[in-house]
């Protein structure tokens, strides 16, 4: 999965300041990019919507990264190593508890 995030330049954040991304934080920047966008119109149409909008999503993400994961191992085939594969499995089961 692919989330790009941008920065606040006018923001002082410490070199090795993580970005942590959270459910609340995506959720807050969606909205507010709506709002801005939209309008309050707009905010209130899409909030009906937008729980089912993020399941959809992290549905079409973990299937993605599960073909991938597919593909990955008829690649490397016996080289696949263990920790490989538990790494992988521990990424899906993040994936799948996002919505929690």
């Amino acid at each position: 999965m692919v989330v790009e995030v941008f920065l606040d330049p006018n923001k002082e954040l410490p070199v090795d300041d993580p970005v942590i991304l959270t459910q609340f934080n995506v959720s807050k920047a969606i909205r507010d990019s709506i709002l801005v966008n939209f309008g309050e119109c707009g905010l209130a149409s899409s909030l009906g919507s937008f729980q089912g909008s993020i399941r959809a999503c992290k549905n079409a993400a973990l299937k993605c990264e599960e073909v991938k994961f597919e593909h990955y191992k008829l690649a490397v085939g016996a080289r696949l190593s263990a920790d490989v594969t538990q790494h992988m499995e521990n990424c899906l089961e993040k994936i799948k508890i996002l919505e929690h």
